[in-house]
């Protein structure tokens, strides 16, 4: 089947309009996949711990799910500590850098489902790794 001079530009219109179409839906491709600037932003909590001499507060996202990085600051900024939640991190913010040690073991007790930590955190356990220094 032989197509005419109007079926070609036809075929030439068909052709550019699937071509804007197409360049049109790109950046719509690409912003799916980066948050939406609506205001939208994902859920994160703030929760304070105090046991012994240690305090801290802890920035997260309100849902835990696979393991996240545990980050210990002690900026005190918890609009900082809330961006690093919302990308995913659980966020320590202590108060005094000589207590991080004691910090980081209450952590790891945490991490293995004990600890003074445990009740109010249980949900947190198996979420988190603590590093080594």
């Amino acid at each position: 089947m032989a197509i005419g001079p109007k079926g070609v530009g036809g075929v030439l219109a068909l052709v550019a309009l699937m071509m804007v179409l197409t360049s049109l839906s790109t950046p719509l491709t690409t912003a799916a996949t980066t948050p939406p600037d609506d205001g939208y932003r994902p859920a994160v909590m703030r929760t304070e711990y105090g046991t012994g001499d240690l305090a801290a507060v802890v920035h997260s996202p309100r849902t835990l799910v696979g393991v996240r990085q545990l980050v210990f600051s002690f900026r005190g900024n918890d609009a900082y500590a809330e961006e690093l939640a919302r990308q995913g991190f659980v966020v320590v913010l202590v108060h005094d850098r000589l207590t991080l040690d004691g910090h980081r073991a209450l952590w790891r007790e945490l991490g293995g489902g004990a600890g003074p930590l445990a009740e109010r955190f249980r949900g947190f356990a198996g979420h988190f790794v603590v590093e080594e220094p």
